[in-house]
């Protein structure tokens, strides 16, 4: 933490345990959630001044996080594991997700479409603001670290292989 301008810094953790933080990502209301490894995920009501451990769905690492409208939030990572919680991550239900995968990105679309990116190629498309995903992995199978849309409505993904166009409905965008 700084409160002068990036002078000096103090170290203070944001959890008891403190595991590796993976993803933030901020919410239209200002809201703060980060990923964690271990199962963690924490929320921020006040701008990151202070930290609530959220009730975990599952022990393993989560990658990323992708605040929703309202009060939605989706959680995802390891093995293909995806979360959603309507009530701002006290209580979460899982999403089909049709993979093993690690699963390391999130994106909305211009459309209001959701896009999950990650390994294997995997590519995972909501259009119903991710009640439910459908499976759309890559032929060339090369992993996915992170995706996003232009401002031509393009898709660009970037992972293992450079960064290159990604095709979504089987065209180029």
């Amino acid at each position: 933490i700084t409160s002068d301008g990036g002078d000096t810094w103090t170290f203070e953790p944001i959890g008891e345990d403190d595991f590796h933080l993976h993803e933030i990502a901020q919410a239209a209301d200002g809201r703060l959630y980060l990923a964690a490894e271990a199962g963690m995920a924490y929320r921020s009501d006040d701008g990151g001044a202070t930290w609530v451990e959220l009730s975990s769905p599952y022990e393993g690492s989560f990658f990323g996080v992708l605040p929703l409208e309202g009060d939605a939030v989706l959680l995802f990572g390891l093995r293909g594991h995806l979360f959603r919680s309507a009530d701002r991550g006290e209580s979460w239900q899982p999403i089909e997700t049709g993979t093993e995968a690690m699963l390391t990105h999130g994106l909305h679309l211009v459309d209001g479409s959701l896009v999950i990116v990650g390994s294997e190629g995997t590519l995972l498309l909501s259009r119903d603001d991710g009640a439910s995903f459908e499976l759309r992995p890559q032929s060339d199978r090369q992993a996915l670290a992170t995706v996003l849309e232009t401002a031509e409505g393009a898709l660009l993904r970037a992972g293992e292989f450079g960064v290159n166009r990604l095709p979504l409905d089987g065209e180029e965008r």
